[in-house]
């Protein structure tokens, strides 16, 4: 009875683990996956008509906590630092650069004076 549970218990640990190279093979199958699934974000700003990018980039102000009622104008401008960049205003006059990576993560930069 006991060499079978010393049997049962080896067993369990070797259908536990796995060697490095496996993993390492099983790991780049879905970050491969997850790169053809990605979704450009700066592209996909770029397709939308001009409403729905300041509501897009409305929501980014606001997210920087900015105080802005409504966007009235975007403009994409030339990159900075290798990123695409939209200027902003807002109806109060404020203007806002805000940069957007191909992840979609945005950083809204203002000026304290129009």
């Amino acid at each position: 009875m006991r060499l079978l549970l010393i049997g049962i218990a080896t067993l369990s640990l070797a259908a536990c683990g796995g060697t490095p190279e496996n993993s390492a093979e099983n790991a780049a199958i879905p970050a491969a996956e997850n790169a053809e699934n990605a979704v450009n974000y700066v592209a996909e700003i770029g397709n939308l008509s001009d409403t729905q990018q300041q509501a897009v980039f409305f929501r980014a102000i606001r997210d920087a906590g900015i105080a802005c009622r409504d966007v009235t104008s975007v403009e994409q401008i030339e990159p900075q630092n290798g990123v695409q960049t939209w200027r902003a205003q807002c109806d109060q006059g404020g203007q806002h650069l805000i940069q957007v990576l191909p992840n979609g993560s945005a950083q809204v930069v203002s000026r304290t004076e129009p």
